[in-house]
């Protein structure tokens, strides 16, 4: 990931003012006249483009010409008449991309159909196949969509804030979780409204289409926006910049981070309901999603101070317990059990011996969740970046990569499009520099998860002066994981503590401050050296969110670089099977033998009396004889 700085924005206007450009304040970004643009013979006043920059990043884009950059790009333009050479090549490189999708969406036009077009049985038909809801205007509503001739591949264009097409999102059926987006830097969006409504002041923003054709056939008024994965990424805001009010109706976690970009006074969130989160929920339980939307609260929480502005927010994590305790481990059931999940807004602090594994397993815990979405910085300040991905893609691929490189490019395609960002450091660090590139990697890529592997080697050897420095590095990832609703994960060395004693949470380096801000500590305890059966195991030593502390076993496999648990293969549950089966025979054979035994002694009992009875009848035959 490229470093980037944020720029003070009285210094950007003041330079554009001075320059004579007219500078007008928005809600995310300041507007003035495209300065590449203007310098062409052919525009006129007229027809003259608004070039957007962000307020917070600098980084600047014109939806006409399709410039864009950051600010110090800008500020070159700015202060100099003549464009320079380096300049120029990104002007005509942009250019360029410009037309060749322009080409590639044109090509995309000749082979497929617009929805529209399609008659009425077959619009049904792949309404079913890609199990959207269907309602009598919902192909107005998705008109600008183009199917394939075959009606299993979707394309949605995506337009920027003057209504061209910049890009477009894939959609093939059977495939939904897939959705692939192209196009220029991905700067539009898809929206529309449903038929007869003319608001055009107010947007609402949800997470998938279904909850777009929900909402459309409620007439809910204003414009109709599909967020993937409630991401938002910065260069879309001018898109959105003309809107006074936006509703966003998804899960309050990821939209979260969308009302801090788009300006917190003009958002307003649909509380969940009975634990109903999307518009889809609520439209399949006979909920009036147009009341809902009238209904949607402010998103800004800062004057909160009462149990009554609360109480929504209480019934919500009630009603949602489950999302409350956090995303979960596929791969360490165990773990999930103990901690309940992994949940936004905590610090996590991970230590044990020396070679133990720590990175190892810290790489697949957080591989774990970003084959769930969890979007993922990581700070490698001990290992390089190429080595620590190299080790998470052998993770993701479950096998020795170096025996396997035929499977390469197919593993590494796959690894590719999982959310996980590296930061371009290594070794030892300032703070500062460290803190402002997690702030523009959280900004720029709603990052949920970060992870700092380690602690020690950002600081450096340092001076004696160590130990505060530390618990500054602390204070700092404290405060961002809380204000910035983000999980850290922090990986520390441990005091050097005799081999045959366990860490404890004492055991973490430097002083009490880590442990105490931490709101789970995770120590790997390593037996192995120790005791003939020794064992290693990850312990929960601390557990704020439900205090239920425990031990996960850890097995090594090699080949996989995993810690996962085992699956049980086909053959251990037949092999269990079978020892069922003959546990059973044997309880079968053994209760045949007593009933055997049984019947047995009382036939003998039987035959004993018949005897006596026989042997008294021929003792009177005897007698009466001898009387005779």
């Amino acid at each position: 990931m490229p470093q980037c700085h944020f720029y003070r924005l009285s210094d950007i206007r003041k330079l554009l003012r001075q320059k004579g450009f007219a500078v007008q304040d928005g809600f995310t970004s300041i507007t003035t006249k495209c300065i590449i643009c203007s310098q062409e013979k052919i525009e006129s006043k007229k027809n003259e483009s608004k070039l957007y920059v962000n307020k917070t990043t600098g980084y600047f884009l014109c939806p006409k010409c399709n410039n864009h950059g950051h600010w110090s790009l800008l500020e070159r333009l700015v202060k100099k008449s003549k464009i320079e050479g380096s300049v120029k090549d990104h002007i005509e490189t942009t250019q360029q991309k410009l037309e060749a999708f322009n080409k590639d969406w044109q090509t995309i036009c000749n082979e497929t159909t617009s929805l529209i077009d399609l008659n009425e049985a077959d619009t049904i038909n792949l309404f079913r196949l890609f199990e959207f809801p269907h309602h009598p205007d919902a192909t107005k509503v998705l008109s600008d969509v183009r199917v394939t001739s075959d009606h299993t591949i979707l394309y949605f264009p995506l337009k920027n804030s003057l209504e061209n097409i910049v890009g477009y999102r894939k959609i093939q059926a059977g495939r939904e979780d897939e959705i692939e987006n192209v196009g220029l830097h991905m700067a539009g969006l898809f929206h529309c409204r449903a038929p007869k409504l003319t608001r055009t002041d107010q947007a609402i923003l949800v997470p998938t289409v279904q909850d777009v054709l929900h909402l459309s056939a409620s007439k809910v008024p204003g414009t109709l926006i599909w967020l993937t994965n409630c991401s938002l990424p910065p260069v879309l805001l001018p898109c959105l910049e003309h809107y006074q009010k936006l509703c966003l109706w998804g899960d309050w976690e990821n939209m979260r981070s969308v009302a801090e970009k788009l300006g917190e006074e003009r958002c307003r969130f649909v509380r969940p309901t009975d634990g109903l989160v999307t518009a889809t929920e609520a439209a399949k339980a006979n909920l009036s999603l147009k009341t809902l939307v009238s209904e949607a609260k402010p998103a800004t929480h800062r004057s909160i101070t009462t149990f009554a502005s609360l109480r929504d927010d209480v019934y919500a994590e009630l009603t949602n317990i489950e999302k409350v305790r956090g995303v979960k481990w596929r791969r360490f059931p165990a773990l999930t059990k103990l901690l309940g999940g992994h949940r936004r807004g905590e610090l996590t602090v991970l230590t044990g011996p020396t070679g133990c594994g720590k990175t190892t397993l810290c790489a697949e815990m957080s591989l774990d969740l970003a084959l769930q979405g969890v979007t993922t910085l990581w700070g490698s300040f001990e290992i390089r970046n190429s080595r620590l991905a190299r080790t998470m893609l052998q993770q993701f691929a479950g096998l020795p990569l170096e025996q396997n490189l035929q499977d390469f490019p197919k593993f590494a395609d796959d690894f590719q499009k999982l959310p996980i960002f590296y930061l371009a450091f290594h070794g030892q660090q300032s703070i500062k520099v460290v803190m402002e590139a997690v702030e523009h990697a959280r900004y720029m890529h709603d990052i949920c998860h970060v992870v700092i592997d380690n602690v020690q080697f950002m600081l450096g050897l340092g001076d004696e002066d160590r130990y505060l420095r530390q618990d500054a590095v602390i204070a700092a990832f404290r405060t961002f994981a809380t204000a910035r609703h983000c999980h850290v994960t922090l990986v520390m060395h441990p005091r050097k503590e005799r081999d045959s004693e366990d860490l404890s949470t004492s055991s973490i380096f430097g002083s009490a401050k880590a442990s105490q801000e931490a709101d789970n500590v995770l120590i790997i305890q390593d037996k192995r050296l120790t005791a003939v059966r020794g064992k290693k195991y990850l312990q929960v030593a601390k557990n704020r969110y439900s205090g239920d502390l425990g031990i996960v076993p850890l097995d090594f496999d090699k080949d996989a670089l995993s810690y996962q648990a085992k699956k049980k293969s086909k053959k251990d549950d037949t092999e269990k099977l079978l020892d069922q089966c003959i546990e059973e025979f044997t309880l079968d054979k053994t209760e045949m033998k007593l009933r055997n035994n049984a019947n047995k002694s009382n036939k003998n009992q039987k035959n004993k009396g018949q005897d006596k009875d026989a042997d008294s009848f021929l003792s009177d035959i005897l007698n009466l004889n001898r009387t005779r």
